[in-house]
């Protein structure tokens, strides 16, 4: 059951992924379909857990989903954004090389997840940004500049898009704690940092929709670095 949610995912990513590659529908239509997929990505290990039906194959399964739904997609999102983006001041050799550095992202996210399978995890803090994480925040920013408003043109030139593909790599690979959201004990001591950016978070998303999640990224980063470095120190 736990692999066949899996191969969903994987099924669904595969849709993601052509209708990017044709480029002919709208980004929020297509975020539809990763959300999906990130639900799916969700319940597969919970399930395997649940009925104690986690495996090997399962954990190879889950990810080579995720690497397609959420290395590939965010890779062909940040190609499509260059394509969109002016290039004259760039030059044409350089405006057609630059944008296939995109899959810097895929390849940061194949890294993550090779480490992710050789590693005991932690239910403490993830090592560096989960891979559902960093594509959500690349499809925020491929919705801000669908919206074609003052934000747009902050966003989509060569050189914003090709510092999204430095710090989205790097937030991949780096071994950086960043604060998990399970949960041991129903409390509000030990999970008051958690409940503060899930409740900040609902307030942000209420309020300004897409363009929160930008801020909301910035938010979880800062917390966890003075969570999990800066307390600590003291």
């Amino acid at each position: 059951m736990a692999n066949l949610i899996t191969l969903l995912n994987l099924f669904f990513g595969c849709i993601a992924v052509l209708l990017l590659v044709e480029n002919n529908v709208e980004i929020h239509y297509v975020f539809i379909l990763s959300l999906i997929c990130l639900i799916l990505d969700f319940f597969d290990g919970l399930i395997a857990r649940y009925f104690n039906q986690q495996s090997n194959i399962g954990i190879q399964l889950d990810s080579l989903a995720d690497l397609v739904s959420f290395g590939l997609v965010p890779g062909i999102i940040i190609y499509n954004l260059f394509i969109q983006a002016p290039s004259s001041y760039v030059g044409s050799i350089l405006s057609s090389v630059v944008p296939f550095f995109s899959f810097l992202v895929t390849i940061a996210s194949a890294i993550r997840l090779a480490k992710f399978n050789i590693s005991k995890s932690n239910s403490s803090f993830f090592n560096g940004l989960p891979t559902p994480a960093n594509t959500i925040l690349i499809y925020s920013i491929a919705i801000i500049i669908s919206d074609k408003n003052k934000f747009a043109d902050l966003f989509l030139n060569y050189s914003s898009l090709t510092l999204l593909i430095l710090i989205s790599s790097f937030l991949l690979v780096c071994n950086l704690k960043l604060m998990n959201f399970k949960f041991k004990k129903f409390k509000f001591k030990g999970n008051r940092r958690r409940i503060f950016i899930l409740l900040t978070s609902g307030i942000l998303v209420y309020m300004l929709s897409f363009y929160s999640i930008p801020i909301i990224m910035i938010m979880y980063i800062v917390v966890s670095i003075f969570t999990f470095y800066v307390k600590t120190a003291k």
